[in-house]
């Protein structure tokens, strides 16, 4: 077997794993049952996991006490506070052991100091301590008698569990949640038994610790998810992160999850596109090689399955924790094992379909697969009347659309004006440090291929022609175009180009001189800048934007990671600021309600796109079955393109 060490079980404790890829604790926002407790849904979302051959699936984050304020708190979090939530728990566990994987709850107090619900006041270790999105919310001190509590409430939801089916149980303790505020001298500024020196920083967890092995015993798995270092000035460093791992490995834990960052520096923890795979690796082989205990890595280990194999091979971590490439495709342990690495839909890190969605009050979904959270509900069914169906476009949306409609039985073609499939998609992963988004479109030009769907790239489609082909139905997927506001003076001139054409190549950076100023400074903008910083030409970047911030709607990691990607490039930010004229070395901007100019060679717009909403308009004059998906009903993100696509073909 190519993946073996990947597909090889392994212990932890007395517990065996069938394999070594194990399905990370990640919020599910909306999906429990009204009262907190695990629902039908989140037993179908686990279950698909299970189905699709991951060895051990943990749950998202379970609250196990009253003490912190959040039992209020329904989206991202599952309940556990009594026995009236072991019912549908021994469900969940029922299911995923007929598909032979084990099952762990990983039970939390909260998070502390991060959030704040209905106006309560957060509980953490200390007074005063700001919120993270919010810091005019401040913190109290949790009291001896809550602390108490909470250890109290650490046995007995470990009872319980045990009483459902679980077959192991993670404590959380990392990225700066309740219990690492009170491992850390950054938020926990105790004078009691509970701060100070290690011992008493660390005396919470403890205690939790052995609450639990009192009311399992000691034969029952125990995992500890920690942070060995947080990657943030006056967080926790390494040395003392070892520490901790030796401390818990003598407490008697079987297993060690290790994490990286806390929320001020997110990107750490949860990666996004822009960072580098396995980034989280090296940390995870210092802790290793300080313990003699089984270690899991997360971190951007899902998009090449031989980032994972190597890094079992090389001995620097036991297990392989997925996260989102488990919600972009369920089967990636099934796919990864019978060699079909190109059926893998890979996830594109953007976000917006997991993390913004649970942010956002919603249930936890994947842009690239939106059966994630509806497994049930979304199930792809034959077609009852097979049809032909013209799909014009050749985006994500079109491509989503053709996918679908070709699995239920429909004949299926693509046209493409270009000579390329990607749309949006090829200007998404122009970046260097983006180039894995175009692992989407390597997967549905091989999807496409594989069912049968005809693409006829280089076919531009009007009306006429669309009409002739005679389709049953019809998807227009035309995408949008970038905005080049007519009404600025001098924005045709030879010196100002759009970021398509710079992040396309279609401008090469040498010719834009030693003074660039980018327009716009949402997500294309910025990383157009950083894109053209990174060609090393030496130039001068300047962003103008007409807000008072940039990237104001980039999910809040990205933007973090942005922000500071484009400090430590020296690329200078200007906001409040609006272009209104082009000339020849200089721009004309209007800020604080003053005209200034600011020197530039080139200019290079990234204002937003336009749809191209005429062709859909004009064809559903006629009396044919038309569908429009994707930037041509409004230019948005990819993840609504692939919705829309994923449902258009759902429905035809």
């Amino acid at each position: 077997m190519r993946y073996k060490r990947l597909f090889e079980p392994r212990k932890i404790g007395e517990m065996v794993v069938p394999n070594r890829i194990v399905m990370a604790p990640m919020g599910p926002g909306t999906m429990q049952n009204p009262d907190g407790g695990f629902s039908q849904r989140l037993r179908d979302y686990y279950e698909a996991r299970a189905r699709g051959g991951v060895g051990l699936i943990m749950t998202g984050a379970t609250l196990m006490t009253r003490v912190t304020n959040c039992e209020g708190r329904k989206a991202g979090s599952t309940l556990f506070l009594d026995a009236t939530y072991v019912g549908g728990a021994s469900e969940l566990c029922d299911a995923v052991h007929r598909h032979g994987a084990r099952i762990c709850v990983q039970l939390t107090p909260g998070e502390g100091r991060l959030f704040s619900y209905r106006g309560e006041i957060p509980v953490a270790p200390s007074d005063g301590l700001k919120g993270v999105w919010n810091p005019r919310t401040l913190s109290r001190a949790a009291t001896k008698e809550e602390i108490e509590r909470i250890v109290r409430d650490y046995g007995y939801a470990a009872r319980l569990a045990k009483a459902a089916g679980f077959d192991a149980i993670e404590i959380r303790a990392y990225g700066g949640y309740f219990l690492d505020q009170f491992m850390s001298t950054l938020w926990n500024q105790r004078m009691d038994e509970y701060g100070g020196n290690l011992d008493g920083r660390l005396r919470l967890l403890m205690q939790a610790i052995e609450s639990v092995r009192r009311s399992v015993g000691k034969d029952f798995p125990l995992i500890v998810k920690f942070t060995p270092a947080h990657f943030l000035e006056g967080g926790r460093d390494l040395e003392e992160g070892l520490e901790i791992a030796r401390r818990l490995e003598k407490a008697g834990v079987d297993a060690l999850h290790v994490d990286k960052g806390c929320y001020e520096v997110w990107f750490h923890a949860i990666p996004p596109v822009h960072m580098p795979l396995a980034n989280q690796l090296e940390l995870v082989k210092a802790v290793k090689e300080v313990v003699k205990i089984p270690v899991i890595a997360n971190g951007n280990l899902g998009i090449d399955p031989e980032v994972a194999e190597r890094a079992l091979e090389a001995g620097k971590t036991d297990f392989i924790g997925l996260g989102r490439p488990l919600l972009a495709d369920p089967e990636w342990p099934n796919k990864v094992r019978k060699g079909e690495l190109g059926n893998i839909k890979p996830c594109i890190g953007c976000m917006w379909g997991c993390l913004k969605r649970i942010f956002d009050g919603k249930y936890v979904s994947c842009a690239v697969n939106p059966q994630t959270g509806m497994e049930r509900e979304f199930q792809i069914e034959g077609a009852v009347v097979r049809k032909s169906v013209l799909v014009v476009g050749g985006g994500p949306g079109g491509m989503e659309a053709a996918r679908v409609a070709a699995l239920r039985g429909h004949r299926v073609t693509l046209c493409e004006k270009n000579p390329f499939l990607g749309g949006a998609l090829r200007l998404a992963s122009a970046p260097s440090f983006k180039k894995r988004m175009g692992l989407l479109t390597d997967y549905y030009a091989r999807q496409l291929a594989t069912l049968g769907v005809s693409v006829e790239l280089e076919r531009e489609m009007d009306v006429d022609s669309i009409v002739g082909a005679k389709a049953d139905a019809v998807v227009v997927a035309v995408g949008a175009e970038p905005v080049v506001p007519a009404r600025v003076p001098g924005i045709t001139g030879n010196h100002v180009h759009t970021a398509e054409e710079l992040l396309l190549g279609k401008v090469r950076a040498e010719r834009l001189g030693e003074r660039v100023v980018i327009v716009g400074g949402g997500e294309v903008g910025c990383e157009t800048a950083l894109h053209l910083a990174e060609q090393g030409g030496g130039q001068s970047i300047k962003i103008i934007e007409m807000l008072g911030q940039i990237l104001p709607e980039a999910f809040i990691s990205v933007k973090l990671l942005l922000e500071r990607r484009l400090e430590e490039s020296g690329i200078r930010v200007l906001c409040r600021t609006r272009l209104v004229g082009v000339d020849a070395g200089r721009i004309h901007v209007e800020a604080e309600g003053a005209e200034k100019e600011i020197d530039a060679d080139s200019v290079v717009l990234a204002m937003g796109y336009r749809s191209h909403s005429a062709l859909g308009e004009r064809l559903k004059e006629k009396e044919l079955e038309v569908y429009t998906v994707g930037d041509c009903n409004e230019p948005r993100v990819i993840m609504d393109a692939v919705w829309e696509g994923f449902h258009v073909g759902r429905m035809i």
